[in-house]
């Protein structure tokens, strides 16, 4: 025979554990505030705010909140106290994107924080990259192989483009995993290392309305050389100048001009998180390189060390933010030129690109890729590098 005095804890906990359940369903989320202002540019007072996405991205977790604002520009998003970035953006038929973003901050439980942001106004299209191979890949006995890096430009107008002159180059700091960028939130950005120029007088090498330009670090075959199985011997420019003994180029492929010789005896991008650009200074090349008092200098805050060429957010056609991990990003492209950011998931030496996505097709086949001036929306990560190695000039 069972003991009754045994059945009253359990008789008891029974009763006590429906109101304890109730309780605890009653206790709200600590959740986080953000009270967001978006003011317009400038240049452009009276665009539709409403278009303007607002995302807040998580630092220390994948997660990301999302809204947008009213016609006045106001927003308030709750989210989970944490870290976060703060991007937004927008794309408008008229031809032209807006963009801001606030660096990392500590949203706190049960508190709010403002923010107020004036957006950046950039022309979108025009020539861009379609294609970033900075990775690398390996040789066939499992060493890392960077030689097989190249950048591929695209027409994405419907306009004949001349490539004549236009400069490339990429962001300092080189990695996007440093602590501190002396350039952040400057309109004069600092061009890491060497810096390179398209050849021609004016109009000898026209890019049609959806061609695409391979700019190749080394224009050899790699295929007996690299997992990548690339071969570059047809790339339509090579990284190649006499003076650096670590280059090599197909005699048949014409070489891009070294204009600022930086250090070193070879040209490389980072193999983690290059920050890439495409510029055309606005008083030309040879004016720019001569000024040497306005363009040539120091880092900020520094007096002594290493010089860099300097160019003005304006100049810059289009460039991306590539880096290693989203986690504690540092950012070097202007918010203006990419609002976000792109990196390769599976890491390194896979033989792995970043990719422009497809917006549409037009009838006749002409590709027009998604360029909003926000890589994190613009890019496929991950993808088999594979260049347009089409012949274009005679």
């Amino acid at each position: 025979m069972k003991r009754p005095g045994k059945i009253l804890p359990v008789l008891f906990a029974a009763i006590l554990l429906p109101v304890l359940l109730q309780g605890c369903l009653e206790v709200e989320p600590a959740y986080s505030a953000l009270s967001v202002t978006v003011q317009p540019p400038d240049e452009q007072t009276g665009i539709d705010l409403t278009q303007v996405k607002i995302r807040a991205q998580g630092v220390d977790e994948p997660v990301f909140y999302e809204m947008y604002p009213d016609a006045s520009g106001k927003a308030r998003l709750e989210v989970s106290p944490g870290r976060y970035t703060m991007l937004l953006s927008a794309l408008y038929p008229e031809g032209f994107s807006v963009s801001a973003s606030y660096p990392e901050f500590l949203a706190l439980p049960m508190e709010t924080t403002d923010f107020t942001f004036t957006l950046d106004l950039a022309l979108s299209g025009g020539i861009i990259f379609r294609q970033i191979y900075y990775a690398g890949s390996k040789t066939f006995e499992g060493a890392n192989y960077t030689k097989d890096q190249f950048l591929e430009l695209y027409n994405n107008t419907d306009q004949v483009y001349y490539l004549d002159s236009l400069c490339v180059g990429a962001l300092a700091p080189a990695n996007s995993t440093v602590s501190n960028n002396p350039w952040m939130g400057s309109d004069t950005v600092g061009l890491f290392q060497m810096t390179w120029m398209i050849p021609g007088h004016g109009t000898d090498y026209p890019l049609a309305p959806g061609q695409s330009v391979v700019l190749a670090l080394n224009a050899i075959d790699h295929t007996a050389r690299a997992t990548s199985g690339l071969d570059l011997s047809h790339a339509h420019f090579g990284f190649y100048d006499e003076e650096l003994p670590n280059h090599e180029k197909h005699p048949d492929v014409p070489a891009l001009k070294r204009i600022f010789a930086g250090q070193g005896t070879a040209y490389s991008m980072s193999v983690h998180s290059p920050a890439p650009v495409i510029f055309r200074p606005v008083m030309g090349v040879a004016r720019w390189l001569a000024d040497v008092e306005s363009w040539q200098n120091y880092q900020p805050g520094s007096t002594s060390g290493m010089k860099y060429m300097h160019i003005h957010r304006s100049w810059i056609l289009d460039g991306v933010e590539c880096v290693q991990n989203p986690a504690n990003a540092l950012k070097r492209q202007p918010t203006s030129v990419d609002a976000g950011f792109i990196w390769l998931q599976q890491g390194p030496n896979l033989g792995n690109a970043v990719v422009r996505k497809v917006q549409e097709v037009l009838p006749g086949g002409r590709i027009v890729y998604s360029d909003t001036n926000n890589s994190s929306a613009d890019f496929l990560s991950d993808v088999p590098a594979e260049p347009i190695l089409k012949p274009l000039w005679p």
